[in-house]
């Protein structure tokens, strides 16, 4: 086995983040479904922002766990990647938390334009080109940061000093 470490390639990050994308929406689909049933049991209203909250911690709950106990997600781990700190070690709560907002962002940005673009022309958008103009660029800056970057991080790495490292073959 090789000491040589080297950075996550892009096309490997976006298959294992197109994986775990899938995952999320299946973990939000079923806490959305667990909200439905019990609101309609109780007979409570929806509260917008507890449900936020709620969906957050659900996803959290899955990226943290499985970056602070190996570093790999499912999705990381069919691709052979792993997160880690800069320096090697393991991530902690704190940096796994910081790490997932993170990339909450950096995703709903890189997204924004194909949503944007998505809307019915007749949906009341005031400056939409603008909006669509300056996510698009926004969304490019992030990902050509990741092309130029030596060891190939995300906005998200660097918010939260961590790296995408590939494995070697077992």
């Amino acid at each position: 086995m090789t000491s040589l470490v080297l950075p996550a390639p892009i096309w490997r990050r976006l298959a294992a983040a197109l994986y775990d994308g899938l995952l999320l929406a299946a973990i939000w689909l079923a806490g959305l479904s667990l909200d439905l049933l019990l609101r309609q049991s109780l007979g409570l209203e929806r509260n917008w922002t507890l449900l936020r909250l709620y969906l957050f911690l659900a996803g959290l709950t899955y990226f943290g766990l499985s970056w602070t106990r190996g570093g790999q997600t499912l999705g990381m781990r069919t691709w052979r990647l792993k997160l880690r700190r800069t320096d090697g070690s393991s991530l902690r709560w704190p940096v796994a938390i910081v790490r997932y907002g993170a990339m909450l962002c950096a995703w709903g940005l890189t997204l924004a334009p194909f949503l944007i673009a998505a809307l019915p022309t007749q949906a009341p958008l005031p400056h939409r080109e603008a909006a669509l103009c300056v996510t698009a660029l926004a969304a490019l800056a992030g990902w050509g940061s990741v092309l130029l970057d030596r060891r190939r991080r995300a906005p998200q790495d660097r918010i939260a000093g961590t790296e995408l490292v590939l494995l070697p073959k077992a």
